[in-house]
């Protein structure tokens, strides 16, 4: 089921403050990673901060619930709506952004927000993009429980202003996750001809999906 929740993918309302912190984990184990950016307009970096609080309030909100629940909650363009599983997309800032919601036994259980690159505007806008979400996610839950840079082929590793394009060759990704009172929250930032930012959430009481 995982992957071809996956595969499908391809808000609930700004009400109160989101309250909820895990542990954070001490900020001498993780190393500093410096991202080089496009800087990107404050404007577009708080559009994707709210896009990113939206979407953990209404996985706060609905853990648990039916799919019929969630359904009716959320406004956005349902693109697919089957057993088990609702998927959404929308436009924002110029490039995608497709939410699936994926249900167990009837009840909410795992969330995941995906940020498509359509196309590319700057070399490193979704490194900017990355570093936003993380920074939201931060504010949020504390600092991440790991933190990682990960070189698949070092070729652009010495030149940051080329730091997005070895994303989206694949060549470089960036993770961090982190482990809350509601469950596994993850981001990751991949590559494959365009640039994709997933935002992973998976309740804690649900079983293992497969």
């Amino acid at each position: 089921m995982r992957r071809l929740f996956m595969i499908g993918l391809g808000l609930g309302l700004l009400g109160c403050p989101l309250q909820i912190h895990s542990e954070p984990a001490p900020e001498a184990d993780l190393p500093a990673i410096q991202l080089p950016t496009d800087e990107i307009s404050e404007a577009r970096q708080a559009e994707i901060e709210r896009e990113v609080l939206r979407f953990l309030r209404t996985l706060h909100r609905h853990w648990g619930t039916s799919q019929d629940t969630l359904r009716h909650a959320l406004p956005d363009k349902l693109e697919r709506d089957e057993h088990g599983k609702l998927i959404y997309s929308r436009p924002l800032t110029g490039h995608g952004v497709v939410e699936g919601y994926e249900f167990e036994d009837g009840s909410l259980v795992h969330g995941l927000c995906l940020f498509l690159q359509q196309p590319a505007h700057e070399t490193n806008e979704f490194l900017e993009y990355y570093g936003t979400v993380k920074s939201t996610l931060i504010s949020a839950y504390g600092v991440p429980a790991e933190d990682a840079m990960i070189w698949e082929n070092d070729l652009y590793e010495p030149l940051p202003d080329y730091w997005g394009v070895a994303v989206q060759m694949g060549h470089l990704r960036f993770a961090a996750s982190w482990e809350t009172p509601e469950g596994t929250l993850s981001i990751e930032l991949t590559g494959h001809h365009q640039s994709r930012l997933t935002i992973d959430y998976r309740y804690r009481q649900a079983g293992r999906l497969t």
